[in-house]
């Protein structure tokens, strides 16, 4: 009994350890945010910018086979523990509706021996969206107390255009750019765009009409043909 005792406990002190993504591991960090509309949908980023004791703490929990040095596969596994977390973490709502994004484009500096300095992780989603207006929501659930500062971008790329932007659920203006502390974090940011193109309502409407006007030209000129016939 003691000793199975003794594993249960050993179990519950490594099990968030082996389980534990980055942002459970920084302590502290500068924190930065982007909403960028482009053409197919919005690009999210979350970068951290880590000071050296806290690029420290992250090598090591990366370091899978203790050798003292971060390895690329090493690198890009820790990153898809992070993209797992982020998903709960930063979850994303469009149009009101929460939608499923995939974090991926992992980038985690430094890569090689393991030493006390400075280093920054980053992650990328890109939201497809259809043509037309879309209003794009990121909720932070992150852990903000352990963000010195937050930098928040809105953005848009040419031929896209960004009626509202920053924090809150309905933004009534434009804002490009925020900062904030820990404690004054918004919950939600919020990017709504108009993205180019036809939106599909209005395509299967202008389709359907088309059709519409086919059948009725070809029934019109049918009936001009067998009046003739008749003639």
């Amino acid at each position: 009994m003691r000793r199975s005792a003794a594993a249960a406990l050993l179990c519950l002190v490594l099990a968030p350890a082996a389980h534990a993504h980055l942002g459970h591991v920084v302590m502290r960090a500068e924190r930065y945010l982007k909403l960028d509309a482009e053409r197919g949908g919005v690009r999210l980023v979350v970068s951290l910018t880590l000071g050296p004791e806290q690029t420290l703490r992250v090598a090591r929990a990366a370091d899978r086979d203790g050798d003292g040095v971060v390895s690329r596969a090493e690198a890009d596994a820790y990153m898809r523990q992070w993209a797992e977390g982020l998903a709960s973490d930063l979850p994303v709502e469009v149009d009101g509706e929460p939608v499923p994004v995939s974090w991926g484009e992992p980038f985690f500096d430094p890569i090689g021996p393991i030493r006390s300095v400075p280093g920054a992780v980053e992650m990328v989603a890109h939201v497809p969206l259809e043509p037309g207006r879309h209003r794009v929501s990121l909720r932070d659930a992150m852990r903000r107390e352990a963000f010195d500062r937050t930098d928040v971008a809105f953005e848009g790329q040419p031929g896209t255009e960004v009626l509202a932007s920053g924090p809150g659920a309905h933004p009534t203006q434009r804002v490009r750019s925020i900062s904030y502390g820990g404690n004054d974090a918004p919950e939600q940011l919020t990017l709504e765009v108009r993205l180019p193109g036809m939106p599909p309502l209005h395509r299967w409407t202008l389709v359907l009409t088309l059709a519409v006007l086919v059948l009725l030209g070809g029934g019109l000129a049918w009936r001009r043909t067998r009046a003739r016939w008749r003639e």
